[in-house]
């Protein structure tokens, strides 16, 4: 099936009932009509059962590229998730597109721009790095701009080995069987943050290993962690936790060089 733009979804949402029936054809996206009569609508219904159902997939599924295209992996299946549930379905039931689908869809999808603009360089990172992806699996190459952008990227993504929890916990904390302290484990949230945006500093620069300690502090993504998923007494959790700080402050990193990038 050709790829529909997200544009000419948004073109038929935007002028019909939000309860209309919208599908592919043609490489385009139509309104899906009844019969008037009916004795018409029953022998619609009849010559439809055999293929109704692999429509609406391949319905669902255009629009869920359209929004994958526009807004990148991530933030295109959120949206397409988001437009499922208000339609009172879940991503991968089987279910006619709508008017109202796509229309939420879009709407969620600029809203969460609007609010989190770094969004937008993530997203566009995505589409860059899966035309990347295609360009390299059938052989033809990508634009000498875009190249330099995933290279660029690539070069400072990767995590350094030594940015293990061992480098960062206290003794204690590393053990068997033990009750760590709020305060503690806290002090050991601080210790983490200190000696990973080192790592950062060393690898990308210091500027951006500043930014980043700044916005996890703000975001007080620690206090979010321990509060979902630390048990004090449970040293393997706390390790686990700490773990997946640590792949948040280089995800940080991540976005942040991305925007020193565009």
């Amino acid at each position: 099936m050709t790829s529909v733009s997200l544009s000419n979804f948004q073109t038929i949402a935007t002028n019909t009932a939000s309860s209309q029936k919208l599908t592919v054809e043609g490489g385009d996206i139509h309104p899906r009509l009844a019969s008037t009569s009916v004795k018409g609508r029953f022998v619609s219904w009849l010559a439809l059962q055999g293929n109704l159902d692999s429509q609406k997939a391949a319905d669902q599924g255009a629009f869920r590229t359209a929004l994958q295209d526009k807004y990148g992996a991530t933030l295109g299946t959120q949206a397409y998730e988001k437009a499922c549930n208000a339609c009172g379905f879940t991503a991968g039931q089987n279910h006619s597109l709508t008017s109202r689908q796509v229309i939420t869809g879009v709407h969620y999808a600029d809203e969460k721009l609007n609010s989190d603009p770094l969004a937008a360089l993530i997203s566009e990172h995505e589409v860059t790095a899966a035309k990347y992806a295609a360009s390299s699996s059938n052989g033809t190459g990508l634009d000498e701009e875009t190249a330099a952008f995933v290279a660029k990227v690539d070069a400072k993504a990767a995590v350094p080995e030594n940015h293990d929890i061992a480098s960062v916990l206290p003794a204690n904390l590393l053990e068997g069987n033990f009750s760590v302290p709020d305060n503690e484990i806290r002090q050991a949230a601080v210790d983490t943050l200190d000696v990973i945006t080192q790592f950062i500093s060393e690898k990308y620069t210091p500027e951006i290993a500043e930014t980043v300690e700044g916005r996890i502090v703000e975001a007080g993504l620690f206090d979010e962690l321990l509060a979902e998923q630390v048990d004090p007494n449970n040293s393997v959790e706390l390790r686990e936790t700490i773990s997946i700080f640590i792949d948040a402050i280089w995800e940080e990193a991540k976005k942040v060089h991305i925007e020193t990038l565009l």
